[in-house]
């Protein structure tokens, strides 16, 4: 995202929230930004490029008073509040009881008039791998807890995933104390981890991977 100072907005919050639209949808942080998913391969920011450019628009006139409304990736617009209430109210997901079945929701999908915004992508609060690494943490050491195991050094933790929250896997290996080993079948997740710095080492090669993991039950490393 660019820097905040460079937000076209009349106040500082209004520009805050322009400054986390465009970190969710950022390449470097986005699953598909083109299709405005952050991740979960359905997390999406906005309904559709409109409802972005909309919502950018209101942000850029919004005065310190003033609450943007949003349902399922769309603005309902600009209301009066005062200084002390939300900037943005936000709701996701929306849809009526009755109809709230997957096949009534996926129709309603495709039309635009709902969204999945998962648990940060539609908040605009999407961070990265960063934001679920001490949860993955915990979950890697209570694991070993839960099997009587209190050191973790020399074990092997055995894994799949380095998308948008699975990212943290590694990183969360790391810091347990263990190894770690993450399969991947989309190249371009691994190596956007490994070059971000969530992945230590990668291999397409088993017999390399498995000489791997025995050096690093010996050496620690």
């Amino acid at each position: 995202a660019y820097p905040i100072e460079q937000s076209p907005a009349r106040c500082r919050q209004a520009a805050a929230v322009m400054h986390m639209i465009m970190n969710n949808l950022d390449p470097r942080v986005a699953q598909f930004p083109e299709e405005l998913v952050s991740y979960g391969g359905n997390g999406q920011v906005f309904s559709n490029w409109t409802q972005f450019w909309l919502t950018m628009h209101y942000l850029s006139v919004m005065e310190e008073d003033q609450t943007l409304a949003l349902f399922s990736g769309h603005p309902a617009g600009l209301f009066p509040s005062h200084t002390n209430a939300p900037r943005c109210v936000i709701s996701n997901g929306m849809m009526v009881p009755n109809y709230s079945s997957k096949e009534e929701y996926e129709k309603l999908f495709a039309m635009g008039v709902t969204m999945y915004g998962q648990m940060t992508a539609g908040s605009f609060m999407y961070i990265g791998p960063q934001g679920i690494v001490h949860g993955t943490t915990l979950t890697v050491l209570n694991a070993g807890r839960r099997l009587g195991i209190k050191d973790l050094t020399g074990k092997v933790f055995v894994t799949s995933g380095l998308g948008g929250m699975s990212g943290a896997q590694a990183k969360a290996a790391v810091i347990a104390g263990c190894i770690g080993v993450i399969a991947e079948v989309d190249k371009s997740s691994l190596m956007k981890r490994y070059n971000q710095g969530w992945l230590m080492e990668w291999t397409d090669d088993i017999d390399a991977c498995i000489n791997r993991i025995r050096s690093g039950k010996i050496y620690q490393d």
